[in-house]
């Protein structure tokens, strides 16, 4: 009996790949493109032009520049939720997974300045629906800070937990403000410290907050 060929099946699944490299590029390229030149002037043939792509042809992968932007926040945070979540998991308690959380968002502002600063200018450009869900999501990781802060200082009333825990994350996002020229990991160290002073729970000693 004849051996029945696997190209129908590989064909679609290569095709798949192909198109999920593309958006994923054009999503990279959208995020550095919307925040050096603002969301307004960028066009689609800029970015299409960027990845060697005509306008149509990128109108295959998204339906418009819009929810190009839709994507690009998509991305930001799914990446965000699934690390958060993988870091609290394997954390020993709630002091670990704190320091664990702030590490990681200092190093993904880094990472993420481009989208961070995206995210800043452009929210307002996104439709009601996906800002009032993309907003909801921000609620939610915010929740698992003020949870473990709240675990470890249980004396803060909700008032003060939550200034603590939005003066931390805003400490930790401003590389996305201005680039200060240390060394990245010196850097990471420093915001480390910075935020988890804003939530009195820093040592005197920095080389003990990054440990």
């Amino acid at each position: 009996m004849p051996k029945e060929s696997s190209q129908p099946t590989e064909r679609p699944v290569r095709s798949r790949l192909r198109s999920s490299a593309r958006r994923k590029e054009l999503i990279a390229v959208a995020a550095n493109l919307f925040a050096s030149r603002g969301y307004y002037p960028v066009t689609v043939d800029d970015i299409g032009d960027a990845v060697g792509l005509t306008g149509p042809a990128l109108y295959r992968h998204f339906p418009s520049k819009e929810a190009l932007l839709v994507a690009v926040f998509d991305h930001v945070i799914e990446q965000w939720t699934d690390r958060i979540r993988d870091v609290v998991s394997e954390a020993a308690d709630p002091a670990s997974a704190l320091r664990a959380i702030v590490r990681l968002h200092v190093e993904f502002a880094i990472e993420q300045s481009e989208n961070l600063v995206v995210w800043r200018q452009e929210f307002h450009n996104l439709p009601d629906a996906d800002r009032w869900r993309l907003r909801r999501a921000q609620r939610l990781y915010v929740e698992e800070w003020v949870h473990l802060v709240h675990e470890l200082r249980p004396e803060f009333s909700d008032t003060e937990l939550r200034a603590a825990v939005h003066a931390a994350i805003g400490l930790l996002q401003s590389p996305s403000d201005f680039q200060g020229g240390l060394p990245e990991e010196a850097a990471v160290d420093l915001l480390m410290s910075m935020a988890l002073t804003a939530l009195e729970l820093a040592s005197t000693k920095p080389a003990d907050v990054t440990s």
